[in-house]
């Protein structure tokens, strides 16, 4: 299992070389246009409260909160994304999921970056009371057209988890047991994204994401994360966005489900 691990990083950091290296080759037809567009600083966000149902761990209607910030400047792009669902029925809480992310990309090429994300998680109706990452690679810009964008990233990275089953911290006074605990529990991982998105007219667009995340040190360990979307907006600020989320984990923690399906009804507020 070793030798297919080290076999899976090496084939991965292979992929990320090409990817890179076909955005630079890519980048080089508009390398004039992309020297000379030099960006001023831009900011852009999105803000959700969205209606939820959820199935698998958990099923109930909740409430859920998303907000996602954009800074560009120059050839920098900083993205940080967080979402909030919590809903309690007869005073028991039945959903809690907390997620936020940040990201940092670095233009190469007018198709070609470099990045580095960092990630949080916590669900605990999924078995974990937070899950922790930390990962670098890159991406390319397939197709970049008024209409239609076409992106893949791949990064490797160190990820920690933190499970009700998998950890239990006797003495939080010893340091050194905790130090030990927390290193035990964590991983070298794998990350590949892909997205496409589809602009359907000026007022509606189409948009898909695949995330695969796979644990190199344990390969059966994967897990996917799937997402559909079709955003229409109702003026310059607002709009409504319904969406569909497909979580599948290969192992999970035991006693759970695989799979947990979450379909959002939103409203948008835009900046």
């Amino acid at each position: 299992m070793k030798f297919k691990a080290k076999f899976f990083n090496g084939s991965l950091a292979f992929v990320i070389f090409i990817v890179l290296n076909s955005g630079l080759a890519l980048g080089e037809e508009n390398k004039s246009s992309s020297e000379i567009n030099k960006e001023k600083f831009k900011y852009h966000s999105t803000t959700a409260l969205s209606l939820v149902m959820t199935k698998g761990n958990t099923e109930n209607l909740s409430l859920s909160f998303e907000t996602d910030h954009n800074f560009e400047f120059s050839k920098n792009k900083i993205n940080f994304k967080g979402r909030a669902i919590k809903a309690t029925s007869n005073s028991a809480t039945k959903t809690e999921m907390y997620y936020a992310h940040l990201k940092y990309d670095r233009n190469l090429s007018s198709r070609a970056y470099l990045l580095g994300f960092s990630r949080f998680e916590r669900n605990k109706q999924a078995g974990y009371d937070y899950r922790v990452a930390l990962s670098f690679g890159g991406g390319c810009n397939w197709i970049k057209r008024k209409n239609t964008q076409l992106s893949s990233e791949a990064a490797i990275g160190w990820n920690n988890e933190d499970t009700t089953r998998r950890i239990k911290l006797n003495n939080i006074n010893n340091p050194q047991a905790v130090i030990e605990k927390t290193m035990s529990a964590a991983f070298v991982s794998a990350l590949m994204v892909h997205r496409w998105t589809y602009q359907i007219n000026d007022s509606a667009r189409i948009h898909l994401q695949e995330t695969i995340f796979i644990n190199l040190e344990d390969l059966l360990d994967y897990r996917t994360n799937s997402y559909a979307a079709v955003i229409a907006s109702i003026s310059k600020y607002f709009a409504l966005n319904t969406s569909c989320q497909v979580i599948f984990e290969r192992k999970p923690v035991p006693g759970y489900r695989h799979t947990d399906l979450y379909l959002l009804s939103s409203f948008v507020v835009k900046l």
